[in-house]
């Protein structure tokens, strides 16, 4: 898990630094800015230290995005997402029988660096950035008792906010009506989940999860190219091929 953090965090840091040296070539006037809805099915678990036998969850996920690039190639992307992780542990020795179940649910609020690359109607784009889980639900169920497998985080509270490293990558498609983005995502957290004020039997709770997100997002401002003369003098509109007007 640490290794994904490093590799995260020196990730973060090439795309800022390649930002701040391309900024002053690549400055659009106004910024483009869009926004709409997301939705999209996420494989969830939580890891512990010492390990334990568990199972991934699924859950779907949905909520708002906004996308805004006062650069070329170079832009934001904040989103406001309800998502639920959650996990189940099984007996080590039959992964079969189920023993506890637990699920949290959370607004998350992703802060983005988003990447681009292409013209016209299709772009390939890479999202990297910090993320803030807010608790809003939580249940459990001990579904078998076994004497010999009883762990004290069965009943420790969980954190209200966890701080979490996001990812991913995916593909946004230009249309007349508006622009469509698939995208992987990933994320895991970088504290624990649950509370661990003294020491016990476990130690670590971090969460990971991950899944592909659908987005549908409406153009609002900075997609329509600036006027041009013609030879008359007169300023003509250049539309782009998707039927928004756009400047690259």
């Amino acid at each position: 898990m640490h290794l994904i953090y490093r590799t995260f965090l020196v990730i973060f840091s090439v795309f800022l630094l390649s930002t701040s040296t391309f900024a002053q070539k690549n400055i659009l006037k106004p910024a483009k800015i869009s926004a709409g809805i997301k939705g999209g099915y996420f494989s969830t678990s939580i890891g512990f230290l010492p390990a334990i036998s568990t199972l991934p969850e699924t859950s779907p996920s949905f909520g708002v995005v906004m996308k805004y690039h006062a650069e070329k190639y170079f832009g934001a992307q904040l989103e406001v997402n309800y998502n639920a992780i959650g996990w189940t542990e099984v007996n080590r020795f039959d992964i079969t029988q189920e023993i506890y179940n637990r699920k949290f649910e959370y607004i998350q609020v992703p802060f983005l660096t988003h990447i681009y690359i292409g013209k016209k109607n299709l772009q390939f784009f890479i999202t990297l950035g910090p993320q803030l889980d807010i608790l809003i639900g939580e249940s459990k169920k001990v579904i078998t008792d076994l004497d010999d497998q009883s762990y004290d985080y069965y009943e420790k509270p969980v954190n209200p906010f966890t701080l979490s490293i996001a990812g991913g990558g995916g593909l946004n498609l230009i249309t007349k009506i508006g622009h469509f983005q698939v995208e992987g995502r990933f994320a895991a957290s970088m504290m624990n989940v649950l509370e661990n004020e003294r020491r016990t039997s476990t130690e670590g709770s971090t969460s990971v999860l991950g899944g592909v997100t659908f987005s549908y997002l409406i153009p609002i401002s900075g997609w329509k190219e600036k006027p041009k003369n013609n030879e008359s003098g007169q300023s003509i509109e250049q539309p782009d091929e998707s039927g928004w007007e756009r400047r690259d």
